[in-house]
């Protein structure tokens, strides 16, 4: 127990549990450049995608999860005593989805199927976006 807290001391001191990364997409006009930033802790980030015009999207994706907790008596815990403890488990989906949005005021919605859901998209996978202005973007990561 003292080595996880150790650990997860030094992971928030450092930002050594955030990932960052770019992800190639096309879309009919061109190149695209998403930029994503995620903890290690959540199940969303910050999405930043660049259009081949210069238009800048930005917002958040949200990894689809779900968590199960119950109650459990633990017997002679590291004090002696009886104690009750919440543990729990999540599961987390190999589905994400993103909302983001325009100086220009414009939006694009993506779905994104990650390839390892524990890793995150840092795990990779294969997504597509769709722009109120009717703009296709795929992209492999």
């Amino acid at each position: 127990m003292k080595k996880i807290a150790f650990l997860l001391l030094i992971c928030i001191l450092t930002s050594a549990c955030t990932s960052r990364g770019t992800i190639q997409g096309v879309s009919e006009q061109g190149s695209v450049k998403m930029d994503y930033v995620q903890s290690a802790f959540d199940n969303d980030g910050q999405l930043k995608v660049m259009m081949p015009d210069g238009e800048l999207f930005f917002g958040k994706f949200v990894q689809a999860s779900s968590s199960e907790f119950r109650d459990s008596l633990i017997l002679n815990d590291v004090l002696d005593d009886d104690a009750w403890v919440l543990s729990g488990s999540e599961r987390v989906s190999s589905q994400a989805q993103a909302q983001l949005i325009s100086a220009q005021g414009n939006t694009m919605e993506c779905h994104f199927q990650l390839s390892k859901p524990d890793s995150g998209i840092s795990g990779g996978g294969i997504g597509k976006c769709l722009t109120s202005k009717n703009q296709k973007v795929t992209v492999t990561f």
